[in-house]
């Protein structure tokens, strides 16, 4: 009987350590402060941003292009479009055998795509609609490489389409899914100083479209996610901290200047400092584009950049920005030299 009153005892001993123990360490208080408090650029704060996004019913061109992007290769053009986006002269490669994009050009440029939004940050359904976005976005991609090659100014019509796949994701405030339309962005820009002249009026949106504002509202998505799942099961100091370091990672992204950019690491969710970093190098990469069709059709540059940390010359043959802006692998972007004669 002792020896159970003396177990007992240290097991309501051990009950009390870890009730103090989570006591001492959930902060509500603390967490429900730091997520009080404004993001930039009018976000608002984090529990407001579940209610900007209710549920979305996909149509049926979604459910079209899904089934046209199921026919498509995929390595052989991953390939082929990134090596032609590297090489910084205006001459294209020969590609390899292309499926015939026609269809899926055409749902594109006629038809409005709507996915269906879901929650969360993870959801199968959203992982699924970035892999037809890309897998498409390529085909047209490599489409206009192979148009341009021949001088054919149909090569637009598949850029056209591509930013129209592009903009179907603005519904969708998954950061998986803004990287994806960050990365088609880039790509239409890559390629686009190398397509027959004139550039259409339509590629104006492309040109004066910044991807940073769109980023941090997905940025703020995640954060809200994760606050909202911890505030309700285990609201610590910790959750504290991490919101308000995200926050004002956000103010920091929201205010930058430069174009060279290596952004602080974010506490909750997956890391997206290196999106940062292509996000803002994206802001060269269309000046580089701009200025390069500038060349081809005969008009002086614009050496003054937005990046506060560049700018731009030309010596009659090379196009250069001031300053090399590096990013890690998988990311295969632009040069910020190209060789236009």
């Amino acid at each position: 009987m002792k020896k159970a009153l003396i177990v007992i005892g240290i097991l309501a001993a051990i009950v009390g350590i870890g009730v103090w123990v989570v006591s001492w360490f959930r902060t509500p208080e603390a967490v429900a402060t730091a997520a009080a408090r404004p993001w930039p650029g009018g976000l608002g704060t984090l529990d407001t941003v579940a209610a900007r996004y209710p549920k979305l019913p996909a149509n049926a061109a979604s459910a079209q292009l899904t089934a046209l992007a199921k026919t498509l290769p995929n390595e052989l053009i991953t390939h082929y479009v990134e090596h032609e986006i590297a090489r910084g002269e205006l001459v294209i490669g020969a590609p390899p055998k292309l499926p015939d994009a026609t269809a899926i050009r055409e749902l594109l440029l006629h038809e409005p795509i709507v996915w269906e939004r879901h929650e969360g940050i993870d959801h199968p359904g959203t992982m699924n609609m970035r892999g037809v976005q890309m897998n498409v976005a390529r085909a047209l991609i490599a489409s206009a490489l192979a148009k341009g090659r021949a001088n054919d100014a149909a090569a637009w019509d598949d850029l056209h389409a591509t930013w129209q796949l592009a903009r179907a994701l603005d519904a969708h405030p998954q950061m998986m899914a803004q990287t994806a339309a960050l990365s088609t962005a880039r790509m239409i820009n890559a390629v686009a100083w190398k397509m027959p002249l004139p550039a259409p009026a339509w590629f104006a949106e492309v040109q004066t479209r910044d991807e940073i504002p769109t980023l941090l509202r997905s940025f703020q998505f995640q954060a809200s996610s994760y606050w909202a799942d911890g505030a309700h099961s285990f609201p610590t100091k910790w959750l504290a901290n991490s919101v308000e370091n995200d926050r004002r990672i956000a103010e920091t992204v929201a205010n930058e200047k430069r174009c060279d950019v290596s952004a602080p690491m974010n506490d909750l969710g997956v890391d997206v400092s290196s999106v940062w970093r292509r996000a803002f190098r994206y802001r060269a990469e269309r000046e580089a584009t701009a200025n390069a069709l500038r060349v081809r059709d005969g008009k002086p540059i614009e050496t003054k950049s937005q990046c506060s940390d560049g700018a731009w010359t030309f010596d009659g043959t090379t196009l250069r920005f001031t300053r090399a802006i590096t990013t890690a692998a998988p990311d295969a972007p632009m040069p910020l030299v190209l060789k236009l004669k």
